[in-house]
């Protein structure tokens, strides 16, 4: 080999070395954060501490959970914007942090179609309406015949203002021509809002499945239907909304994303490992548990979904009136 060839190739495997994604390295700067905007112990926060092991045995580098609760998620957003855009810094995105928060904040600083970028859709989830036990209904049409009857009789619960569990029952509304009281409920995932709804207090929500199951199997809550195109395993004998000729497509998706900006390599490398990541058995016993579907996918899905259900629900916030 000549000398002339031996530095070209000198040359080439340096590029390849600086050319690298920042995951492949051994050491990196500091530690990779992954941003809840849920406080410790919800579903989301159990869910990102799974994924958080798994990436980190799969990477060699430390992967740290922050939680960063409060203002539907705004508060975590704005701390992942302030920070660098190396891939170090990774922010768990549901459907409303992305797709609703531009509609329901006027003073939002930052549009997240536009600052973030996203790596992966991992999951979704199927919401459920239930009821409590003492409202006397156990279908849904019973439920839509006693809100027609006496549209001043009825409340709903949910977990704030523009939170999924409140726009959910308000398309249920749209959908059926019924009318309820929104009483927004604090709780950290709605567990408050829940004990609401067991009390008859605020005796109708519609929520994810993961909080309600145990509590609908054991007759303190009333299931009446759940979203999706299939029956709930752990719910066989409730129908889907569409079984019964209504339309409730209610997106409940969980992403990553990161500042826009990191480098495209990074990126599909977070990208794959996500993916990869998904099929690991710590993570499919943490997706069955909360009831979620797994989503293996490409960052640039991220962007469409945020998109698709922007242009879907933006109407429907601007309609309620309910932008801050």
């Amino acid at each position: 080999m000549t000398i002339r060839r031996c530095i070209l190739c000198a040359f080439a495997v340096a590029a390849s070395l600086l050319a690298a994604p920042v995951y492949a390295q051994a050491v990196l700067p500091r530690p990779i954060k992954f941003v809840v905007p849920q406080p410790p112990g919800s579903g989301p926060d159990t869910l990102a501490r799974t994924l958080a092991d798994v990436l980190a045995r799969k990477l060699g580098q430390s992967v740290v959970v922050e939680n960063r609760p409060g203002a539907n998620g705004t508060l975590a957003a704005a701390y992942v914007l302030s920070q660098p855009a190396d891939g170090l810094t990774l922010f768990l995105a549901g459907v409303s942090n992305m797709s609703w928060n531009p509609h329901l904040y006027q003073s939002l600083r930052h549009q997240p179609a536009r600052d973030f970028t996203g790596v992966a859709v991992i999951a979704d989830t199927p919401f459920v309406t239930v009821v409590a036990p003492s409202l006397g209904v156990k279908t849904l049409p019973e439920l839509i015949a006693m809100a027609k009857a006496d549209p001043k009789r009825l409340s709903f619960a949910s977990a704030g203002i523009g939170n999924s569990t409140h726009l959910a029952t308000e398309l249920l509304m749209l959908r059926t021509g019924i009318q309820m009281q929104h009483v927004p409920i604090s709780g950290a995932g709605g567990p408050n809002a829940v004990t609401s709804v067991m009390a008859g207090d605020t005796p109708v929500m519609t929520t994810v499945p993961v909080g309600v199951v145990p509590l609908v199997k054991t007759g303190k809550l009333v299931a009446l239907a759940v979203t999706g195109e299939r029956r709930l395993p752990q719910l066989p004998d409730v129908p889907t909304f569409k079984e019964l000729g209504i339309d409730m497509e209610v997106p409940g998706w969980y992403s990553v994303v990161t500042r826009a900006g990191v480098p495209g390599d990074t990126i599909a490398r977070l990208n794959a490992e996500i993916n990869a990541a998904l099929d690991t058995p710590e993570m499919k016993e943490r997706l069955a548990g909360q009831m979620l579907t797994a989503v293996r996918s490409t960052p640039a899905d991220v962007l469409k979904l945020t998109q698709r259900d922007s242009a879907a629900w933006g109407p429907l916030i601007d309609r309620l009136g309910i932008a801050q």
